[in-house]
């Protein structure tokens, strides 16, 4: 019996290592129409910025109306502009593309709807997962700490941990420029804490996902950082 139970208990923790890579995966790489129904189904909103090789998107998952949706939004080459609106029932598995959405989440200033994805001011009274956001990074990237702060050649990749001696780590950084093909910014979130005593994984580690980006919005997020510290790849070009 004893057996089996570290049996089971393994096996549960490759399916939730599994999930998780899966989901990883996902908002990792340009999402089609295919890619948009594997998206969570249930459980908290959430807001999601994907900019890979200039081609920016936005994923809302309006999970807490009745109706649920998800909704991709598809940006125009000039980044600001919407190409087409997705949106997807995961209660009748219909799909319909749309020029707008009624989501109360749904705006055309996709200006402010980046900037408020990544300084996670959307997910405030949203009842979204507690994603780690830009103000987050900049406040430990300002210490100047080198235990959190890892330099790479184009970037740096930052870690925020718990504020006590098991120093677990709650969310990774990376943000960087590799010069002449684009800038990246990625943040993930390993868990939060609700209150004290517990802890909770958000379904997408991922609020924030670019590289090769030339977005504007990416752009200047990354060039705010490097005025706190540059890369080394800023003095040998």
């Amino acid at each position: 019996m004893k057996k089996l139970t570290i049996i089971l208990i393994f096996l549960f923790i490759c399916g939730t290592s599994l999930f998780s890579q899966e989901y990883d995966d996902l908002q990792e790489k340009y999402i089609n129409n295919d890619r948009l129904k594997l998206f969570p189904a249930t459980g908290k909103n959430y807001f999601f910025l994907l900019s890979v090789n200039d081609k920016t998107q936005i994923v809302i998952g309006d999970l807490t109306r009745t109706d649920k949706k998800i909704i991709l939004i598809n940006l125009n080459d000039d980044y600001t502009t919407i190409k087409s609106v997705i949106e997807y029932s995961p209660a009748t598995k219909q799909m319909s593309t749309k020029k707008s959405s009624d989501s109360k989440f749904f705006t055309t200033d996709i200006v402010k709807l980046k900037k408020d994805i990544i300084t996670g001011a959307i997910i405030k009274g949203n009842n979204a997962d507690d994603m780690k956001s830009f103000g987050e990074l900049e406040r430990i990237f300002q210490q100047n700490d080198s235990s959190k702060i890892f330099p790479e050649v184009y970037g740096f990749s930052v870690k925020h941990t718990e504020v006590d001696e098991t120093n677990k780590i709650l969310a990774m950084y990376t943000f960087g420029n590799h010069i002449g093909s684009g800038y990246y910014l990625q943040f993930k979130t390993f868990y939060y804490r609700e209150n004290p005593m517990s802890e909770r994984q958000p379904k997408l580690k991922y609020s924030v996902y670019s590289k090769l980006s030339h977005d504007p919005i990416i752009i200047e997020y990354v060039d705010t950082l490097f005025k706190i510290r540059k890369p080394s790849a800023s003095f040998v070009e």
